[in-house]
Formats: C-alpha cells, sequence, structure tokens
C-alpha cells in the first residue's frame, strides 16, 4: 500500500518514511534543472528527511511513498500541462512509470510536448541523410550488383540492378518520428487542437517519409551530430511512446506515466497566453478589432540595445501597424508588488504606442483589483498615459455552484476560463 506524502509549493515537509535509496532517487539529475530550481533534500539526524519545494507540482512514486507535489491552487494540472510550451520546465524519469488518477490521460501532456518539438522541426527543416539503396532500374546508377545483374542478363532484362547512396529525408530518424506520432494520435484523449496538429504534420510526412514499425531500441542507435542535433528532444519522446503506447487501455480510462515534476510558473504562463491568444481568435467581437501578436521582443529601451524585453501577450490593433493597446503578463504569483508592475512599465515604455498593461495572478494571491495611470511626463521622448491593470482568474472555476465538486471535462473547463477572462479583456481594452 503506498503512502501518500503531500508537499505544497513554497512549502517544507518532514518525513522518516524515506530510505537512503529514496532520498538518492530524488536527487537525481532528471528531477533538477540548470535554468529553474525545483526542490531540495536534506537528510537530518534520526532518520528524517526534509522536502523543500519551490514553484514544482507533479507526482514521484518512491517504493512505498508516492509524493505528490500539489498546486498551491485547486485546479486541473493536466488540462493546463496540454498548454505547456517550455519543454524544460518538464522534468521527468521515462524509466518509472506509474498509475495516473483516472481522468487524467498523460498522453495528452506527452502529446504537447512532442508537438512543440515537432513543430520545431518542421520550421527548422527536415534532416537529410545518405541511406544505401540497391534497385532495379532501367538505368546505371552508383554500382552494379553483379550477382543480381546475371539474373537480368538471363532473363534479357534491360534494367540494371544498382546499389548507390541516395539523399533522401526518408531516413532512419524521420522514420522514427513518423511511427510515434501515428502511435501518439489515437492516445490523445481531451486537447482536440493537438490531436488535430498531430493529423496535419502526420499527413505532411506521409509524402516523403516510409511508415514503418520501428523497435523503441532504434531511437538509441540515432548518431547526433551538428546537422541532426536539433531532434535529441524528439527522439527522446519517441521513444517513449514507442515503449510505452501499449500500456494504456482506452476502453477502462485508466492511464500510465512517468515520475514528473513541472515549474508551475511556466504551466500558468503558457496555459494563459494560450487561452488568450485562443479567444481573440475565436471571439467575434474581439477578432473584429484585435489580433495577438506573437513571439515579438523589444530591445529599444536602451542604447545598447542589449536588454530584450518580451512580454507574455501583446494584442495589436487589426489592420493597423504599430498599434498595440495592451500588453499583458501571466505571474502566477505575487513576489513583490512593485517589481511586478516596473516590469509592465518597462513594456509600455518600450512600446511607444501601448495603452495599457495588465497583470494577470490566480486568484489565490488574493490581488487588489485596482487600476494605476502611469504619468504621462515620466516618458518624455512622447507624453502618454498608460493604464496599469492587475486582475485575477479564479483557476479552479469548475463548480461555482457551491456544492459538491463535480468532474469537469476538458472543453467545459476552457470555455469557463475563456468566459472569465473576456470581460476583464475588454475593460482593459476600453481605455
Amino acid at each position: 500500500m503506498n503512502v501518500l506524502l503531500k508537499i505544497e509549493e513554497y512549502k517544507t515537509f518532514e518525513t522518516y518514511g524515506l530510505t537512503d535509496e529514496d532520498v538518492a532517487y530524488l536527487e537525481k539529475d532528471c528531477f533538477q534543472s540548470e535554468n529553474y530550481k525545483s526542490y531540495e533534500v536534506t537528510q537530518l539526524r534520526d532518520n528524517k528527511v526534509r522536502i523543500k519545494n519551490t514553484s514544482f507540482a507533479g507526482i514521484i512514486q518512491l517504493k512505498t511513498e508516492r509524493l505528490h507535489f500539489s498546486t498551491k491552487v485547486n485546479t486541473k494540472l493536466f488540462y493546463m500541462l496540454s498548454f505547456l510550451r517550455d519543454e524544460k520546465a518538464f522534468l521527468y524519469d521515462p524509466d518509472k512509470h506509474i498509475d495516473i488518477e483516472k481522468g487524467a490521460n498523460f498522453y495528452d501532456v506527452l502529446g504537447r510536448l512532442f508537438l512543440n518539438e515537432l513543430e520545431k522541426i518542421f520550421e527548422k527543416g527536415f534532416y537529410k541523410s545518405y541511406i544505401r539503396k540497391q534497385e532495379n532500374i532501367p538505368f546505371l546508377k552508383g554500382k552494379l550488383v553483379i550477382k543480381k545483374q546475371i539474373q537480368n542478363d538471363i532473363k534479357k532484362s534491360v534494367k540494371f540492378q544498382c546499389s548507390y547512396q541516395d539523399l533522401t529525408f526518408d531516413n532512419t530518424e524521420n522514420r522514427i518520428i513518423l511511427r510515434a506520432t501515428s502511435l501518439l494520435i489515437p492516445l490523445i484523449r481531451f486537447n482536440n487542437k493537438i490531436k488535430q496538429d498531430l493529423i496535419r504534420y502526420r499527413q505532411r510526412m506521409l509524402d516523403i517519409i516510409t511508415l514503418d514499425a520501428v523497435e523503441p531500441d532504434v531511437c538509441d542507435r540515432v548518431q547526433l551530430n551538428r546537422l541532426n542535433e536539433h531532434y535529441a528532444t524528439i527522439l527522446k519522446f519517441a521513444k517513449i511512446i514507442l515503449r510505452n503506447h501499449f500500456v494504456r487501455s482506452t476502453a477502462t480510462g485508466e492511464s500510465i506515466g512517468f515520475n514528473f515534476i513541472v515549474n508551475m510558473n511556466k504551466v500558468y504562463e503558457d496555459f494563459l497566453t494560450a487561452m488568450i491568444e485562443e479567444l481573440v481568435e475565436e471571439d467575434n467581437e474581439l477578432n473584429k478589432e484585435y489580433e495577438v501578436e506573437k513571439q515579438k521582443m523589444f530591445d529599444n529601451l536602451v542604447e545598447e540595445k542589449n536588454l530584450r524585453l518580451k512580454p507574455d501577450v501583446i494584442i495589436k490593433k487589426r489592420n493597423v501597424p504599430n498599434e498595440y493597446p495592451l500588453i499583458i503578463d501571466a505571474k502566477y504569483k505575487i513576489n513583490d508588488p512593485n517589481s511586478d508592475y516596473y516590469q509592465v512599465i518597462a513594456y509600455g515604455l518600450a512600446l511607444k504606442s501601448s495603452k495599457s498593461c495588465c497583470l494577470i495572478y490566480p486568484k489565490s494571491e488574493k490581488v487588489k483589483n485596482e487600476k494605476l495611470t502611469l504619468r504621462g511626463d515620466i516618458d518624455s521622448l512622447k507624453p502618454r498615459e498608460i493604464k496599469l491593470y492587475a486582475i485575477d482568474i479564479n483557476l479552479d472555476i469548475a463548480n461555482e455552484s457551491g456544492e459538491e465538486e463535480l468532474e469537469i471535462d476538458f472543453a467545459t473547463y476552457v470555455k469557463n476560463i475563456k468566459n472569465e477572462l473576456k470581460p476583464k479583456l475588454e475593460r482593459c481594452l476600453a481605455v
């Protein structure tokens, strides 16, 4: 029987239940990142172990204990994870399989991370390599295979049995990716956009790549070099899919995953960014006037241009060049309210046409829903006023009736989030 140990975000937990083997496992490199500090494990006296968590949530199954790194707000973590764009925020051990609770589908999470890498491959370009081919063709190419050519001569065939090197996309690396994509598609349960994107990319790959049955150990035999090193991450995910695609039963709703922890700061930022992008794109009223400017960065705040700014979301006036009425930054936690404001003020000053800036926190942060005005004479190059907003979003809106919590499906959860966001964004845009 597993013992469930709950470790909350930004809290310290102490227990006597962990062995030296458990502690060594928790200290594995796969749960630590150069970019993010996850948790600290300290062995105390009398076999007591202290675990200090930061902003990470997830599940780590040990021999007899299951550590539940819980979010500080009640929310649908697996739904939110299906929008995660930063795979470096997701730390995992693919070799430690665990049961996932009913209603949580790990393959949607894996599907998002796999799709992120697949999009990068399509953007950067597929890897071509030389593949040895033997064909019976009507012209001489490469070397003649004498033993097989004798058969042609006996049959008085005018073709040539040739062996040659062909520079092609139809190589091992790309066949692995195509096979993994094909296996992953039917496993996606709730995020239909991920499924549709995977189907679209699969169709494009089928035009140039052969769909073969690929064994997981083939992934280990791929030699990475300067030309295909951008395949490193997607091959890791592909190996997981090829190895584990059979362990989930779609009929019973059971799901198998692996030990993981994830930085909730990035989960929240990517989730809110996706919700706003989809809302502006789908809502007829908003879409008529506005669009989301993606991947825009600014370096004009200092003369040396070595300070680059990238807000989470920039809303642009549709069909009006360089008109940005709203800049949005998603903040999972209030550290220093002043520093949060300083950050969006910098965004507003860098974007000369901005009218307002907005900080969006989870409702649990108890934000003072206030509106401030940046003095117009601060920016001497172009005096103007910028409205500064701090608003909150309820991530636990599955049940607003106060009754016993009911299970909510993915589409309804996303719809509820967007419905709450819309009037708040409209208020900020009304400047």
